[in-house]
């Protein structure tokens, strides 16, 4: 659990160093490159808060109670941990010198060094030079997007089922802090369905069992700055559909699911950031400096998206359970956890 509070505190922190806040300086490409830069990570949180809200389709006794703990990560495919800027999408950011293949937040290191050409009056340029924002990767004990689970499960009359995830707002050294709250509701379709006989006349226990579940859960991550005014805040509403399949014996459960996730993410940079400007001639040569302020300069929404497939199996040990699934979408994703049924 400590490494992934350890990727929230890096995911966060990283977005706040000063590196990283030259790219506010070109304005409006800000926002495409922002876009490129952290959609993987945004990604990847969808994928994650998705996983891990069912591991049987068979839903708890009405007024019994389970609590699961554990933890999911989305694995980072490589295609994600960079993208391609080319300078004709820009209208001021430029690459200097280096690679066009840049890291994204989920991505390594950068070589690139890139510069920022505003025109003043067709004589003067304003120009910012600085090395491009690298990744995280390198930080992290393993490449995932991970996010960890605490959730208690409670069954009620008609063959349903809640489930309430919760991580209280926790600040990590002052630094970054973090918030997990969702909801998700399972209705037994399996109900419905007459159970077969045995000789005698009695209904036989059901072992196969299906249900359907939705689910939402909201992530709020950011960057505490206590010295001045910036901050950063970002936000992932994330809406889950599914269906779900399980064989449900005494001491082990199979399950399956398929569904479709819908995240709704937002990313805020506030505060007031100031920076110098070597103001040149057309043909480069230094003739003054100058400081420009900008306040508020980034407000971005993304809208991630996709279906999954999980596979998975519990161990029932009596009062305790031990459960793992993957799942296959385009950020695979693995969760594993323990359960108590009360």
């Amino acid at each position: 659990m400590k490494k992934i509070l350890l990727f929230v505190f890096i995911s966060t922190t990283a977005l706040s160093n000063a590196q990283f806040e030259d790219i506010f300086a070109s304005q409006g490409d800000a926002n495409k490159y922002m876009t490129n830069y952290m959609s993987p990570f945004f990604n990847g949180l969808m994928y994650s808060a998705s996983a891990g809200w069912a591991s049987s389709a068979k839903p708890l006794k009405p007024y019994s109670f389970s609590l699961d703990l554990g933890a999911s990560g989305s694995l980072i495919p490589e295609n994600a941990e960079q993208f391609t800027f080319n300078n004709s999408d820009y209208q001021y950011l430029k690459i200097e010198s280096g690679p066009s293949i840049l890291p994204t937040l989920v991505g390594g290191e950068s070589q690139t060094r890139m510069k920022i050409v505003t025109p003043i009056n067709g004589v003067e340029n304003k120009v910012l030079e600085f090395d491009a924002a690298g990744g995280i990767t390198s930080d992290l004990p393993y490449n995932a997007v991970a996010l960890p689970k605490f959730q208690l499960n409670v069954g009620l009359p008609l063959g349903t089922e809640v489930s309430l995830r919760y991580f209280p707002r926790t600040e990590f050294s002052g630094k970054a802090y973090a918030s997990i709250l969702g909801i998700g509701v399972k209705h037994s379709l399996s109900q419905y369905i007459p159970r077969a006989k045995d000789e005698g006349g009695n209904k036989k226990k059901r072992h196969f069992n299906l249900a359907v579940q939705a689910s939402y859960e909201s992530i709020n991550l950011g960057s505490l700055n206590t010295s001045n005014d910036k901050n950063i805040d970002m936000s992932l509403g994330s809406i889950n559909l599914q269906s779900i399949a399980s064989l449900d014996y005494k001491f082990i459960t199979l399950y399956g699911v398929l569904g479709y996730t819908v995240g709704n993410s937002t990313l805020d940079v506030k505060g007031t950031y100031e920076y110098t400007y070597d103001v040149q001639d057309n043909s480069g040569n230094h003739i003054r400096s100058e400081t420009v302020q900008i306040i508020d300069p980034l407000s971005l929404k993304f809208t991630p998206k996709d279906y999954h497939a999980t596979f998975g199996f519990r161990l029932n040990l009596a009062f305790f359970r031990i459960f793992a699934d993957y799942s296959l979408q385009e950020f695979p994703t693995a969760n594993i956890g323990i359960g108590f049924k009360i």
